[in-house]
C-alpha cells in the first residue's frame, strides 16, 4: 500500500477513481435548479450570464414577480440572492449551445471538472505532505468523500467544483512560490482570480494561503507578506466588484451577508458550523439542519452532536497539532474555510475546503501513528483511544463514504423525480392560461411553486395567468371559509417553521398584526401572529367569489397536487401537514 500511494501516477489514479464513484451522475438527468437554468440557457427570458442572479433587491422588480406568483406573496420588498459565478455559467452555455437536449453529456462535463478537483488536491497534498504515503492517502481520502456527490450530480452547482479547481490551484502555485521565485505568487492571484470568478467558495482558498504562509513559508516575514500581495490584490479587486455589482443577499433569512450584517452572520455561524463539522467528520450529513425546526430537539440534537465531535476531534489532534507544523497548517486551513459557507445553512456541498485540509490531517495522523511517533505522545491512555479513533474514521472515510456518496445521487435523483411527479399533476388544459392557480398547502416555495412555471415553459406547456401559493411550509392547516370572496387559514407551525421557509424572509422582518399584502385579485392579511412573532393566522381576500372559473384550486396530498374545493360558507377543512420531495 506504501508503494501504491507513493506512486507517480496515483494523483490521476485517484482523480479516475472520483469519477467512476460518480458515474452514475451521468443518468441524473436535469434535477431541481437545473431546471431555472435551463429556461434562461434555451433562451426563456433573459438568458444572459446573469445566470445566477435569482433577484436583484429591486424592490419594483420584485413587486412584478410577486404579483406574477415568481416571489411568494411572504418574500421581503428588497430580497436580494445574487451570485457572482461568470465562468461557471460560460461553461453552462457551452454544454446548452453543443448538446443542449443532452444532460447525460453536461454530467459528464461536471464529472471531469470534479476528476481535475482532485487532481489538484493530489499534488496540493504533494507539496504539503511531501512524496510520502501520506500524501496519496490524503489524496485517496478526499477523492472518495461523499461530500461530492450532490455537486457533481447536481448541474447547477457546478460552480462549486469550478471554484474548488482553481482555489486548489492557488494554494499550489503559493507553494511553488517558496521552491522557486515570486512570480508563482502572481500564478496563485491569477488561480484565486478564476476561483472567484467561478464561485464565492474560492473565498475558502483564502484560508490556505493565510495558513501557508504563517506555518509553511519558512521564510522572512517581509517575504511571506510579499507573496500574499497578489491574493490581497484580488480578494480587494473582487469585494469591490462584487459590491458594486448588486451581488451577495439582502433581507433573506437563509443567506447572510457577513459584510452587511455581520451580527446575524455570527449568530448564525455559531449555529452552523458544528453542524458543517458533523457533516464532515461523521457519516451525518449537514443539510439535514435545513429541514427541521431550528428550536427542536433534533436540531438541538444536530448542533450538541457537532459540539461534542469537535470536543473529540481535538482531543485526538491537538498533540499532533502543538509538534507538527503540517498538522497545524491543516487545521487551520480547515478551520478559517468553514467561515465563508457558514453564511447560509449547512450543506454537504459546501465542504470541498473544510474536507481538502481535514483529510490532509487524519493522513498526517496516521503517518505519525506508523511512521514518526515521535510526533505524539507515548503514554497508553493516549495511544490507545488514538488509535481506537483513527481507526473509525478511516473506516468512516474509506468504507462508508463511497456508500453515502453513491446513495446520494440516488436520493438526488428520487427528489428530482418527486418534484417533477408534483409538477406534472397540475392540469394541463389550456384554460388554465386564463386562470388564477391557487396553490393550498405546498411544502415548500421554491420546488414546489417556482418551478412549476420553469418546467412548464420549457416543455411548451400552457402556464397560468397568475400562481398563489396561501402558504409554502410542511405544516398542518385549517381553513375557514369567512365570507364567499375570503378564507381564513390557520397556520399549526406558523408560516417560517423550518429554516428553508426563510429564504425569502429575514426573521427580523416580523409582520405585524392587521398588516395586508396587496396582489392582483389577492388580498393577504395577518390575522394573527405566535408566540415567534411570525404569521399563524392569515384571510386570504379574492377580487371574485372562491367557486369563480377564473381561480383553480389546487391541494397537496401524496407527493402530487389534486383539485380542491373551498369548504361552503362558514365550514372548515383541515389539512395535514404536506410531506415534501426530499421525504
Amino acid at each position: 500500500m506504501r508503494g501504491a500511494l507513493t506512486h507517480r501516477w496515483l494523483p490521476l489514479a485517484v482523480a479516475i477513481t472520483a469519477c467512476l464513484l460518480m458515474a452514475p451522475a451521468v443518468r441524473g438527468g436535469f434535477q431541481l435548479d437545473d431546471h431555472f437554468q435551463r429556461l434562461r440557457l434555451l433562451g426563456h427570458g433573459d438568458p444572459s450570464i446573469q445566470l445566477f442572479v435569482f433577484a436583484d433587491g429591486d424592490v419594483a422588480k420584485n413587486a412584478r414577480a410577486m404579483d406574477a406568483g415568481q416571489l411568494p406573496w411572504w418574500a421581503a420588498p428588497r430580497f436580494r440572492h445574487a451570485s457572482l459565478r461568470y465562468l461557471s455559467v460560460l461553461t453552462m452555455q457551452l454544454d446548452f449551445r453543443l448538446w443542449p437536449e443532452r444532460p447525460g453529456w453536461m454530467h459528464l462535463h461536471s464529472l471531469v471538472w470534479l476528476g481535475v478537483v482532485v487532481l489538484a488536491a493530489a499534488f496540493f497534498y504533494r507539496k504539503v505532505l511531501g512524496a510520502t504515503w501520506a500524501a496519496g492517502l490524503a489524496a485517496l481520502l478526499y477523492a472518495v468523500d461523499d461530500a461530492h456527490a450532490r455537486p457533481a450530480a447536481y448541474l447547477a452547482n457546478r460552480n462549486a467544483l469550478i471554484a474548488s479547481v482553481f482555489g486548489v490551484l492557488s494554494a499550489v502555485w503559493l507553494a511553488r512560490s517558496r521552491e522557486r521565485n515570486d512570480r508563482c505568487a502572481w500564478g496563485s492571484g491569477a488561480c484565486l482570480a478564476l476561483g472567484l470568478a467561478s464561485g464565492e467558495m474560492a473565498l475558502s482558498a483564502a484560508a490556505y494561503l493565510l495558513a501557508y504562509a504563517i506555518f509553511l513559508d519558512g521564510r522572512s516575514t517581509s517575504t511571506r507578506v510579499r507573496t500574499l500581495v497578489p491574493s490581497g490584490v484580488v480578494l480587494l479587486l473582487w469585494a469591490v466588484a462584487y459590491r458594486l455589482g448588486g451581488f451577495g443577499a439582502a433581507e433573506s433569512g437563509f443567506y447572510r451577508d457577513p459584510l452587511a450584517d455581520p451580527v446575524a452572520y455570527a449568530q448564525g455561524a455559531l449555529a452552523h458550523i458544528p453542524v458543517l463539522i458533523l457533516g464532515q467528520w461523521t457519516p451525518v450529513p449537514s443539510d439535514i439542519a435545513s429541514g427541521v425546526p431550528p428550536d427542536s430537539a433534533t436540531a438541538l440534537i444536530l448542533r450538541w452532536s457537532g459540539v461534542a465531535v469537535i470536543g473529540l476531534l481535538v482531543g485526538l489532534f491537538a498533540p499532533l497539532v502543538r509538534r507538527d507544523r503540517i498538522a497545524r497548517f491543516c487545521a487551520l486551513g480547515a478551520v478559517l474555510s468553514l467561515l465563508p459557507i457558514a453564511a447560509t445553512f449547512p450543506q454537504d456541498r459546501l465542504l470541498f475546503f473544510v474536507g481538502l485540509g481535514s483529510m490532509g490531517l487524519l493522513a498526517r495522523l496516521v503517518y505519525a501513528l506508523l511512521a514518526e511517533p515521535s510526533l505524539l505522545p507515548a503514554t497508553r491512555w493516549w495511544r490507545v483511544p488514538a488509535c481506537g479513533g483513527v481507526a473509525l474514521l478511516l473506516i468512516v472515510h474509506l468504507v462508508l463514504a463511497p456508500l453515502l456518496a453513491r446513495l446520494g445521487l440516488e436520493f438526488d435523483k428520487r427528489v428530482s423525480t418527486r418534484m417533477l411527479s408534483a409538477i406534472a399533476s397540475v392540469p394541463n388544459d389550456s384554460v388554465i392560461a386564463q386562470q388564477d392557480l391557487i396553490l393550498v398547502n405546498p411544502p415548500d416555495f421554491v420546488y414546489s411553486v417556482g418551478a412549476i412555471s420553469a418546467v412548464r415553459e420549457v416543455a411548451g406547456l400552457p402556464l397560468p395567468r397568475r400562481m398563489r401559493a396561501l402558504a409554502g411550509a410542511p405544516t398542518a392547516m385549517e381553513i375557514t371559509r369567512s365570507d364567499p370572496r375570503s378564507v381564513r387559514v390557520h397556520l399549526d407551525d406558523g408560516l417560517f417553521n423550518v429554516p428553508m421557509t426563510r429564504y425569502y424572509r429575514a426573521p427580523e422582518l416580523h409582520f405585524t398584526r392587521g398588516e395586508r399584502v396587496e396582489l392582483t385579485g389577492f388580498t393577504v392579511e395577518i390575522a394573527g401572529l405566535n408566540a415567534a412573532g411570525d404569521p399563524n393566522e392569515l384571510v386570504f381576500h379574492f377580487a371574485v367569489p372562491l367557486e369563480d372559473p377564473s381561480l383553480r384550486w389546487l391541494a397537496w396530498r401524496d407527493g402530487v397536487y389534486v383539485p380542491w374545493k373551498p369548504p361552503a360558507l362558514g365550514e372548515s377543512t383541515r389539512l395535514a401537514a404536506p410531506k415534501g420531495i426530499y421525504e
